[in-house]
């Protein structure tokens, strides 16, 4: 049965134009973003096999990957073509406002590292009217753990503005409840030049120009030599902000 909602406009629109340059360090950000708990995905349950998901905001796929091992049926949507041209999943150019799917065509939404981007009472409202009755909405965000003290001081420089506090609740309205959350922590091995790299696939990083990106290098390069010293590889702490709604 096809998901896809015809003659639908899903023309990209993001909330600003560096929200759909991601696809331009595709391979990049794959490399160094982190995947998602286990623990984060198991809030919706054991057995994903079959259901119908829509990945939204799925851009090259770090999530839709690890849906379509556990046997879910994933559509991905994004408004970067270029972003999506790596993802293995199906694919549609939308947005969280317009996916361009058909009215209650999947079983569970997820949402990871993109809900920041989203018109939060549009896109619930778009969420809901894609999603079964009793269909699911799981929200996921990874982010540097600056409850220490010494990541803190990294995300500064390296202006990870995405940060979400522990205390965060979603409400996209439309009639969704927060059924459970959860904050999951977790650590992934990164060497100095891969922080560089990460940074490199900041929205910061991407809408700077290349005095402003020289001087983020070189301030990471030396706090990783004077105020935090590190050589070979580190573990850098992450923590995964896990929500699971349902109308």
């Amino acid at each position: 049965m096809s998901t896809d909602r015809k003659g639908t406009d899903v023309r990209p629109r993001a909330k600003a134009s560096h929200g759909t340059r991601f696809g331009e360090l595709g391979e990049l950000y794959d490399e160094v973003r982190p995947g998602y708990p286990e623990a984060a995905l198991r809030l919706v349950g054991e057995d994903w096999s079959g259901l119908r998901v829509c990945d939204l905001g799925a851009g090259t796929g770090i999530l839709s990957r690890s849906l379509l091992s556990l046997g879910a049926e994933v559509v991905a949507v994004d408004p970067d073509a270029a972003a999506l041209e790596r993802n293995p999943s199906r694919r549609l150019v939308g947005t969280a406002e317009a996916t361009g799917l058909n009215d209650g065509s999947v079983d569970v939404v997820a949402v990871a590292q993109a809900w920041h981007w989203f018109d939060e009472a549009a896109a619930g409202e778009e969420i809901a009217r894609i999603l079964t009755p009793g269909g699911r909405l799981l929200i996921l965000i990874n982010q540097l753990d600056v409850r220490v003290d010494w990541v803190l001081r990294l995300s500064r420089i390296m202006h990870a503005g995405d940060v979400y506090r522990p205390e965060f609740r979603p409400r996209p309205g439309a009639g969704f409840a927060l059924v459970e959350h959860a904050l999951i922590e977790f650590d992934t091995p990164i060497t100095v030049d891969g922080v560089i790299d990460l940074a490199r696939t900041r929205s910061y990083w991407l809408r700077s120009n290349e005095r402003t990106r020289a001087r983020v290098e070189s301030n990471l390069r030396e706090y990783f030599t004077t105020e935090h010293p590190v050589t070979g590889t580190m573990g850098l702490p992450y923590m995964c902000l896990a929500y699971l709604l349902q109308r």
